[in-house]
């Protein structure tokens, strides 16, 4: 089976996937605490944790996540950008 990874975007919208495993502590309260770098509160981005990973979407894509993620040390290769609101992209 093929796995698209990258980010999932086009001009209103973006999603991600992580797998909790692939992140430290550290880096899952920065991802959350993100929006202390947000100046308008309607680009922050949803963050869903589940047991195994975090979903992270928005649906205006402003603010710079992948950039973001990238500056606290999480690895390109970990960041699951096949993962949409509904549906995953195989």
């Amino acid at each position: 089976m093929k796995i698209r990874k990258g980010f999932v975007s086009n001009s209103s919208s973006s999603s991600f996937i992580i797998g909790l495993s692939d992140i430290s502590a550290k880096q899952l309260k920065q991802i959350y605490n993100h929006r202390l770098f947000v100046t308008n509160k309607n680009d922050w981005w949803d963050i869903v944790e589940t047991e195994d990973y975090i979903k992270v979407s928005t649906f205006m894509d402003n603010f710079d996540m992948h950039t973001y993620l990238i500056n606290i040390g999480i690895n390109d290769e970990d960041i699951d950008g096949s993962y949409t609101i509904g549906k995953l992209f195989v």
